[in-house]
């Protein structure tokens, strides 16, 4: 029974036990099936294409009778179409080689072989008609072809592949953008340079400086500037030996960097970037870039050498600047000082800077300097009578007010807070009158609205026009005017409206004239006025009309109707036309 016990358990044991996973380092398309399937679940898993190369190797051409086939199948189509996917992404990332190189890998007699040779036969047909574009837009860019260009630039776009659509589409774009700007550029300095003008010239220099240095204008322009360079070097050259320090040296300035120059040559570039240095340096407020550009354009003066033509006129300068640099660090220093913004700092700011001398060139900038300090202590002096004023304003009152202003009035004239003090005095002052004359504009309203218009008018008049309120009062003032005076002239225009209603126009304007300019009713009069003025008019014309037409008819009338001894008389026919309209005055 024991026997029988162990031997069970055992058996229990060998039967429940997971066999061991095999090492597919190892396993190859010759190792055991189950083996081969069990690695090729695994790599497919992967997204790594090397991997699922090996899933689609363990698990292709299996035989249909085999026993794992049906669980072998899937992998392998999964497999190859993660695999194609891969070879796909590859090659809209421009990687042709390496994209067929995987697709490749799918063997024959499995499902999507077909469907891989395919898709390589359309890429490398792609990538064949992508380089012949390509070719093209290049040679146009050569030939400076710009349209021709841009029209292989759109049938680019007619490609289906990512890396033409969108990498190389937009690379040959800005390839031709920059060789057509900077033939824009050679061509434009070119233009300038075939004046023969000197200024023309450095324009010229200065635009084919800005071309961009890979681009072929510049290759094809490279001997036009050299020859550009020689020109106004020579004019340079003239301008010196004429006395004209400053045109030869604005001249030289506009010459590009060569370093084949002669020795002459480099020595007046050399010098005219120490003056542009220094004419940087030459600022109104002092700094250590400013202090820096000065000590590099002493010591590009200092590299001249002794027998070169120029080295007189550095000497010369090079003194000037020597002491400038020695004012501009006694300035620095006492800006330095000054920023520490005390009543002592700024003293003492002030004394180091009256220690430039008044020939200085220095001199006008430590002025400036010694006013903005001078008027920075006057600030610091006197900000805490506005500190106090501001607190003293604070409850509101007509008495915080004046005691405000008079705290304020402590500034004296020409100091620097001033004009801040007399704004505030302004405003204090302001609204000490609104609460003094605040009481009247509210009584005035209260006799408005009483209905009591007059009575109020004469109230607001009592704020005069030097007071705060005045506008405001003018306003109110404004509205019940025109409120009083309509009411005071709309009877007379009603009375003239029903005198022209009847027919009395001449009186009806007669009555609507009372109505004086300035009222509020005048331009309703005026226009009413008018219109029964024009009305008169063409009564009156109608009437002297029909008198003149009716004149030589009753004449006639009366000799043809004179009545016979023997004739009975008639009744006289009715009158075919209307009466003209009723006319009084």
């Amino acid at each position: 029974m024991v026997g029988s016990g162990v031997l069970g358990v055992w058996a229990t044991l060998l039967l429940t036990r997971i066999p061991p996973l095999p090492d597919c380092e190892t396993v190859t398309s010759s190792s055991r099936p189950e083996d081969r399937l069990i690695c090729a679940q695994t790599a497919m898993q992967s997204s790594n294409a090397t991997s699922l190369m090996q899933a689609v190797q363990l698990t292709a051409n299996w035989s249909e009778n085999h026993m794992l086939y049906a669980e072998a199948r899937p992998v392998l189509v999964e497999a190859s179409q993660r695999l194609l996917k891969q070879a796909t992404e590859k090659m809209h990332q421009g990687d042709l080689t390496l994209a067929v190189d995987w697709a490749s890998q799918i063997p024959q007699g499995t499902p999507l072989r077909a469907a891989a040779q395919a898709r390589i036969w359309e890429w490398q047909q792609e990538w064949q008609a992508g380089q012949t574009i390509q070719g093209n837009i290049q040679q146009a860019i050569v030939g400076r072809d710009w349209e021709s260009a841009e029209k292989s630039l759109q049938r680019l776009k007619l490609l289906s592949s990512d890396y033409w659509l969108s990498r190389r589409h937009s690379e040959l774009q800005q390839a031709k953008q920059k060789e057509q700007s900077a033939w824009a550029q050679v061509d434009q300095a070119r233009v300038l340079a075939a004046t023969g003008e000197p200024v023309n010239i450095g324009e010229a220099l200065t635009l084919a400086q800005q071309v961009d240095l890979n681009s072929q204008a510049w290759q094809a322009a490279q001997a036009d500037v050299d020859r550009w360079s020689q020109n106004l070097l020579l004019y340079s050259f003239q301008r010196w030996e004429l006395g004209d320090v400053e045109g030869a040296i604005a001249a030289v300035q506009k010459l590009p960097p060569d370093p084949n120059l002669a020795p002459q040559a480099r020595d007046l570039i050399q010098f005219s970037h120490a003056k542009r240095l220094a004419a940087k340096a030459m600022q109104q407020q002092p700094g250590y870039l400013h202090l820096f550009q000065l000590m590099e354009a002493i010591e590009a003066a200092r590299q001249i050498h002794p027998d070169s033509t120029f080295y007189a006129t550095a000497q010369e300068s090079l003194q000037v600047w020597q002491g400038h640099v020695e004012d501009l660090r006694t300035l620095q220093f006492a800006n330095v000082v000054a920023s520490l913004r005390q009543p002592a700092t700024f003293a003492y700011a002030t004394q180091l800077a009256w220690t430039v001398e008044p020939e200085s060139p220095r001199r006008l900038q430590a002025q400036t300097l010694i006013a903005y300090w001078e008027d920075e202590v006057e600030r610091i002096e006197d900000r805490p009578y506005l500190s106090r004023a501001n607190s003293l304003a604070r409850p509101g009152s007509i008495a915080a007010f004046q005691a405000a202003i008079a705290e304020a009035r402590k500034v004296s004239l020409g100091r620097a807070l001033r004009i801040d003090a007399q704004t505030l005095i302004a405003d204090w002052t302001n609204r000490i009158e609104t609460i003094q004359d605040q009481p009247i504009l509210n009584s005035a309203n209260t006799l408005a609205n009483e209905g009591k218009l007059k009575e109020a008018i004469a109230t607001a008049e009592g704020i005069t026009p030097d007071r705060a309120l005045y506008g405001q009062a003018q306003t109110m003032i404004a509205g019940w005017t025109e409120t009083v005076q309509i009411g005071e002239d709309t009877p007379i225009l009603e009375r003239a409206k029903g005198l022209a209603y009847k027919g009395e126009l001449t009186n009806a304007i007669a009555v609507a004239s009372q109505i004086a300019p300035g009222r509020a009713l005048y331009n309703e009069a005026q226009n009413a006025m008018s219109l029964w003025a024009a009305e008169r008019a063409y009564i009156l014309r109608i009437r002297a009309a029909e008198a003149e037409a009716e004149a030589p008819a009753e004449d006639e009338q009366h000799d043809s109707t004179s009545p016979s001894p023997n004739s009975s008389p008639r009744r006289p026919a009715a009158p075919s036309q209307p009466s003209p309209p009723r006319l009084r005055n």
